[in-house]
């Protein structure tokens, strides 16, 4: 994500068609402090990087008035999906989303969100969904209509009568 954020930096640089990023990085994996070191040594034109600490309270707010989520989550298995996505949807907050094996049945490339491999895709990828931003943009509206028809309007009880009770018929 710092290449991608670099990447983002020096291309618009200062430019009035893409806005200024503020990145709120929630995680708390084994890296988070070597980042945080690398970002205070850095010094963006159009973006700010902050580590806050959330309270369980304040973590759905802070989603909810994103306009953008970021997942870095790799699953070493490849068979686990990341509740963090599933967080950030139950908000209608598209997500863009580093790609392995099983992502895709949680994250619909171009429908709810984005996927992406390298730190180049997902800088182009911001560039996209941000380009004249706050006017709304196409994308962005696009996958916030898709969260909420099918994701957020969805119950547990319909997700089951659809996906396993066949199953078990």
């Amino acid at each position: 994500m710092f290449k991608a954020l670099e990447l983002y930096d020096s291309s618009v640089d200062g430019s009035d068609n893409w806005p200024q990023i503020v990145c709120v990085v929630t995680g708390k994996g084994p890296l988070k402090q070597h980042y945080q070191q690398k970002i205070l040594t850095k010094t963006f034109k159009s973006i700010k990087v902050v580590f806050p600490w959330l309270t369980a309270h304040d973590y759905p707010k802070l989603v909810a008035s994103a306009d953008l989520g970021i997942c870095l989550h790799k699953s070493s298995s490849d068979l686990d999906l990341p509740m963090k996505v599933v967080d950030m949807f139950g908000c209608c907050l598209p997500v863009c989303a580093y790609k392995y094996n099983c992502i895709n049945e949680l994250v619909l490339h171009e429908k709810n969100g984005l996927l992406f491999n390298t730190s180049e895709e997902l800088s182009q990828q911001l560039m996209h969904v941000l380009k004249n931003f706050p006017e709304e943009n196409a994308s962005l509206k696009l996958f916030r209509n898709h969260l909420n028809q099918n994701f957020v309007k969805l119950r547990w009880n319909e997700c089951w009568n659809q996906n396993a009770l066949p199953i078990f018929s």
